[in-house]
């Protein structure tokens, strides 16, 4: 079973919790190829999502992002693949 982070930027840039950390590692995300865009940005930003992972890695990065990058918990889900 494969699974994805969804961080929606849309809280975070309302928020102002942890956009310096969200956005100096989102490049990397995109580099990766592991980003895509679930709800694109309108006026705020968007949801996106990072993965396929397996639970365990999702979980931990969710609460990475959570815990050392400084998001805000409403805006980190984990979610299962819908393939």
């Amino acid at each position: 079973m494969s699974y994805v982070v969804e961080v929606n930027e849309g809280v975070v840039e309302a928020s102002q919790m942890g956009c310096d950390w969200w956005y100096a590692r989102r490049s990397a995300f995109v580099a990766s190829g592991k980003l895509r865009d679930v709800k694109p940005a309108g006026l705020i930003g968007g949801v996106v999502a990072l993965g396929p992972y397996d639970e365990d890695d999702a979980q931990f990065m969710a609460g990475h992002m959570v815990e050392s990058g400084g998001l805000p918990r409403t805006a980190v889900c984990v979610k299962r693949c819908s393939q």
